[in-house]
């Protein structure tokens, strides 16, 4: 579902109920581990240069980062459905803060080594 929101508070004000929950709780991790980190509306979605992309979809919160990370975090989101480079939350339960920070981190890591 794509948001054509005009700036990350406008996109974030059209997120509702347990989705608004999900996406503040994943912004909340971004802002852990990278707290100047620039927020931006993207391809119709929240983006972090660098970093992740953030959107709410009809029937989850996803968040993008580099499949190469990724693949090195799956095991930590067993009740995500994980993709090639993003993770699908459909629950508030299945969002593991300290893990989303642990993935944060390393794809920071990995931008800066390249």
């Amino acid at each position: 579902m794509r948001r054509d929101a005009a700036s990350p508070e406008a996109y974030r004000n059209e997120v509702t109920g347990t989705q608004r929950d999900m996406l503040e709780a994943i912004r909340g991790a971004i802002f852990d581990v990278v707290p100047e980190a620039e927020e931006i509306v993207e391809y119709g979605m929240l983006g972090y240069p660098g970093l992740a992309n953030l959107a709410a979809q009809k029937h989850y919160v996803a968040l993008y980062v580099m499949p190469e990370v990724l693949d090195r975090h799956r095991e930590a989101f067993a009740g995500a459905d994980c993709g090639k480079s993003c993770l699908r939350f459909r629950r508030p339960e299945h969002i593991e803060a300290d893990s989303l920070r642990k993935l944060l981190a390393d794809v920071q890591k990995t931008r800066k080594e390249r």
